[in-house]
């Protein structure tokens, strides 16, 4: 969006004047024409008036007020926004964020974008000082939302965010104040209004999809507990889809067994090299069927299992689907356990084989 004196001068040109003949017009020197096109100073609120008369624009159109260019920038902003999930790039959202909430102030959705982003990066940080700062940093803007936003869903979103933040620094007693915050519900919810409207195989794909959400619901909860529940996210995944037809499972199965290895080898002290390797096998196997899917032949993927099959998957919009593939993150991982040189995992062939 162009600054007050970017405008000035756009329209100063415009008119074919020079920096001298509009301070002249407003009774100034042009050494503060200039100041103002070059961002060192604005104009006397005065002045305005006088602007908008001299070069026949409204005061809209200087300010910038419901600008075209203004909702372009916005626009532009909103989907580098939404190609950071593709990216997995967090700092550049932050980025992206900040200079949002700079150049829209009050805009709500810029601000919980904001709040979310500094809310997440806050586990980045192995420095607990920067690690408290952060958290603190995003409940205030949380915070901010709550007080200042008049969309409900904002600003439940928000208290869901300041809620989370508390509980985790220990204060229950403050999350439990904003969680009295949360907006009454004076609509019928969007599912109940769908089952009614929707009919033959809309409404199987939308009974479907719901099925699915609580799984992963289910998948991410039980992902948060302690490894010994690996085995039942495997058995629950497997119990859905018994074809192996997994395409976005893959990412679950990966990061559970990488769960349930790094439990092995840390808790077990007669961990057989036959069953690690059997689990790097399987974590692998995963990997490269995700990495099929999302990164050499990315597009429309359907499940096959009588449950699902109304479903499908685009996996050229996945979150990381320009990122890092699997498989590296695979190899990487062989790496560190390389060289934390664990026992009986110290034949080089052992990893070698694994590599190919």
């Amino acid at each position: 969006m162009k600054s007050i004196g970017e405008k000035i001068k756009e329209y100063r040109q415009k008119n074919h004047m020079t920096q001298e003949q509009l301070a002249s017009c407003l009774n100034v020197t042009f050494q503060t024409v200039s100041k103002w096109e070059t961002g060192v100073s604005s104009p006397d609120l005065s002045l305005i008036i006088p602007i908008t008369k001299l070069f026949h624009i409204s005061a809209d159109e200087l300010l910038g007020i419901n600008d075209v260019e203004s909702d372009k920038r916005y626009d532009e902003l909103k989907q580098a926004y939404d190609h950071t999930f593709k990216t997995e790039d967090f700092a550049e959202r932050q980025k992206i964020c900040e200079i949002a909430v700079s150049e829209y102030p009050g805009d709500m959705k810029w601000l919980i974008n904001l709040a979310w982003v500094v809310s997440n990066r806050s586990f980045e940080y192995e420095d607990n000082d920067r690690y408290i700062a952060e958290q603190e940093k995003a409940i205030k803007l949380f915070d901010a939302v709550v007080k200042n936003c008049k969309d409900d869903i904002i600003r439940g979103n928000a208290i869901e965010g300041i809620t989370q933040l508390l509980a985790w620094r220990g204060r229950k007693d403050e999350a439990r104040k904003y969680a009295e915050m949360i907006p009454e519900r004076t609509m019928i919810s969007r599912d109940a209004v769908l089952e009614n409207i929707l009919e033959g195989d809309e409404l199987i794909q939308f009974k479907q999809k719901r099925i699915k959400s609580h799984i992963e619901g289910i998948l991410w909860d039980l992902s948060l507990m302690p490894t010994v529940y690996t085995d039942i996210m495997r058995d629950l995944v497997n119990l859905m889809i018994p074809d192996g037809n997994y395409i976005e499972f893959n990412h679950n199965l990966y990061y559970a067994v990488r769960r349930q290895i790094n439990h092995t080898l840390n808790q077990t002290t007669n961990a057989s090299t036959e069953q690690i390797y059997g689990l790097l096998k399987e974590m692998k196997s995963y990997a490269k069927a995700y990495d099929e899917i999302v990164f050499a032949k990315p597009g429309i993927y359907k499940y096959t299992v009588p449950w699902f099959d109304h479903i499908e998957e685009d996996t050229r919009d996945w979150f990381g689907n320009e990122g890092e593939p699997m498989t590296q993150d695979f190899y990487k991982y062989l790496e560190e356990l390389e060289k934390r040189q664990f026992e009986g995992l110290r034949d080089p062939e052992f990893f070698a084989s694994l590599k190919k």
